[in-house]
């Protein structure tokens, strides 16, 4: 019986419905990409530094969690969507997956913004930066500059990922 309760208290505590931010998906996550471990360790030390401030939850009443997250991350990814379109060459495009949230935001040229849950990210073939959201809300909206979420490691970027288009985007907001 104690195996039958575990078991369910896993499966409903990491579904998709209860996903950004939830911390049994972490331990997924942080297994499968652990330069997103990496990412979300300096965020959580950035934050103790005051380096950057979290989102303050501003959800409706009876909103979940996951359905502010989710809309907060969109409205962020469509400001930042006509400077990284820009960045980017015809047939480019950007994923960024936010470790905190256990989602990714993917860009493209032609097809705009794109939000992709936990349950999408098995699909994702790679992920050309690693950062949490708070991280990049402080380095668009804020003071915070791109050059010392790398040097803090609030970013992680894959090989051969163009820092052109890193800088492009993130060097002036």
């Amino acid at each position: 019986m104690r195996i039958l309760l575990a078991v369910l208290i896993l499966a409903t505590g990491t579904s998709a419905a209860f996903a950004c931010g939830n911390p049994l998906l972490w331990a997924m996550l942080f297994a499968k990409v652990p330069e997103a471990k990496l990412v979300y360790e300096a965020e959580l030390a950035a934050r103790a530094e005051g380096l950057i401030t979290a989102r303050v939850y501003g959800a409706r009443t009876g909103q979940p969690y996951h359905l502010w997250s989710k809309k907060w991350i969109l409205e962020l990814a469509k400001e930042m969507q006509p400077k990284v379109r820009r960045a980017l060459a015809p047939g480019e495009g950007l994923t960024i997956l936010l470790a905190d949230e256990v989602a990714a935001i993917r860009f493209s040229h032609e097809a705009g913004v794109e939000f992709v849950p936990p349950a999408g990210l098995r699909h994702v073939e790679h992920f050309d930066l690693i950062t949490s959201i708070n991280a990049l809300k402080s380095v668009w909206r804020d003071e915070l500059s791109y050059a010392e979420t790398v040097e803090r490691n609030l970013v992680w970027s894959a090989e051969g990922v163009g820092k052109t288009t890193l800088s492009l985007v993130f060097a002036s907001r």
